[in-house]
C-alpha cells in the first residue's frame, strides 16, 4: 500500500476512535451531529465529484474509508456505502443528479429498498402511493426502489420503524407514499451499479472482519479458564489464527489487482463465519452489547442476506465461464 494509503488508513482510524462511539450509534443511531462530522471529513461524499461538493477519491481510497470506519461502525460504512456506491450512480446524468450536493454535505438522507416488499403501490401521472414495507433509511428524502429498474423516489413520506437485526445506526421501517412522492427517475441499472459495487462491500466485510477478530483476539488474551488464559488454548488460538490469515489474504486481495468478483466471494463466505465464532469466543458475554462484538454478527447475517444470493452465484459461475449459463 502506498504511503498516501497508509496515512488515510492511520487518519480515518483516528477520527472513528476520536468521534464514533459504537455503543451510542447501535443504540441511539447515527446522529446529526455525527452525519456533520462525516460530512467535514469528506466521507459522505468520498466518491462524489469536486462540482457538488464531493471528495471525488480513488477507488482504493474510498474502500480504506469504508473498512477503516467498519471496523468501529458497519452502520456508518454503511449510509457512506448507500450515497456513494448506490445513490450517486443511480442519479448521475438524471435530473436529480444536482442532489449530489446535499448528499455530500449531509443534508440528504437515502433509503434503499433492497427487499422489494410492497403493498398496493400504484402509480398516477408520476406520482406514487402506497407502503414500501423493510425499508433501510426509512427516515429518508430519497429512496432507490431496486425493483425491476432501479426507480429513484422523492419525498416527503410518511414512517414507522420496526426493529431490525443488522445495522441499528440507520433507521428500518416502512414508508407511505400518499401520492406526493415522485419518481424522479427509473432505469434497469440495478445489475450494474451492484457489480460496481463488489470492491466497497468487500472492504466494509473485511472492516467487520477485523473489528471482530481483534476484540475476540483481545479477550482470548486477558480471560482465564481452569487457570488459562483462553489464547492458551489450542482449538481457541488456532482457530483465530486461521480466521487473521483469512483476514490478510483478503486484504491483499482487495487492495491488490484480484478479480473483484473473487475478492467478493471470499469476503462474503468469510463474513458471518467468522462474526461468530468471535461472538463464540467471549462465551455467553459475547452476546452482551457492552463488548461490542454481537454487532458484527448480526450485521454480517443482514450484508450476506442482502448481497449474496443465488443470483451472485450465478454472476460468479458465469465469470468463470465466460459465459451465459442456462441454469436448470
Amino acid at each position: 500500500m502506498k504511503e498516501e494509503n497508509n496515512i488515510l488508513k492511520e487518519t480515518v482510524a483516528e477520527f472513528c476512535d476520536k468521534n464514533l462511539d459504537e455503543k451510542k450509534i447501535e443504540s441511539e443511531g447515527i446522529t446529526h451531529g455525527i452525519t456533520e462530522l462525516l460530512a467535514s471529513q469528506g466521507f459522505l461524499g468520498a466518491t462524489i465529484p469536486g462540482k457538488y461538493s464531493g471528495s471525488e477519491l480513488d477507488n482504493t481510497s474510498y474502500e480504506i474509508i469504508l473498512e477503516e470506519i467498519a471496523k468501529n461502525s458497519p452502520s456508518v460504512a454503511m449510509k457512506i456505502f448507500i450515497l456513494n456506491s448506490l445513490y450517486y450512480p443511480s442519479v448521475k446524468g438524471t435530473s436529480a443528479e444536482t442532489t449530489l450536493s446535499d448528499a455530500a454535505s449531509g443534508k440528504l438522507n437515502v433509503a434503499v429498498d433492497f427487499i422489494n416488499r410492497a403493498n398496493d403501490i400504484k402509480e398516477n401521472a408520476g406520482k406514487l402511493s402506497g407502503t414500501l414495507i423493510n425499508v433501510l433509511g426509512s427516515d429518508a428524502e430519497k429512496i432507490i426502489l431496486f425493483n425491476e429498474n432501479t426507480s429513484i423516489i422523492s419525498g416527503p413520506f410518511g414512517y414507522s420503524d420496526r426493529d431490525f437485526m443488522g445495522f441499528r445506526g440507520i433507521k428500518f421501517g416502512d414508508i407511505t407514499l400518499d401520492n406526493t412522492a415522485t419518481v424522479l427517475d427509473s432505469k434497469n441499472r440495478k445489475g450494474e451499479i451492484l457489480e460496481a459495487s463488489y470492491g466497497p462491500l468487500s472492504a466494509i466485510a473485511l472492516g467487520m472482519i477485523s473489528g471482530a477478530l481483534q476484540k475476540a483476539i483481545d479477550y482470548t488474551s486477558v480471560r482465564k479458564a481452569f487457570g488459562n488464559y483462553l489464547k492458551d488454548f489450542e482449538p481457541i488460538s488456532f482457530r483465530l489464527a486461521q480466521f487473521r490469515s483469512t483476514e490478510s489474504v483478503l486484504r491483499s486481495a482487495l487492495y491488490g489487482e484480484a478479480d473483484p468478483y473473487y475478492v467478493f466471494n471470499l469476503a462474503m463466505e468469510s463474513i458471518v463465519e467468522i462474526a461468530r465464532y468471535s461472538v463464540n469466543a467471549h462465551g455467553g458475554y459475547g452476546y452482551f452489547q457492552d463488548f461490542g462484538v454481537e454487532k458484527f454478527y448480526r450485521d454480517a447475517i443482514v450484508m450476506k442476506s442482502i448481497f449474496y444470493g443465488n443470483q451472485e452465484l450465478r454472476k460468479l459461475a458465469e465469470h468463470v465461464y465466460s459465459e451465459k449459463i442456462n441454469f436448470v
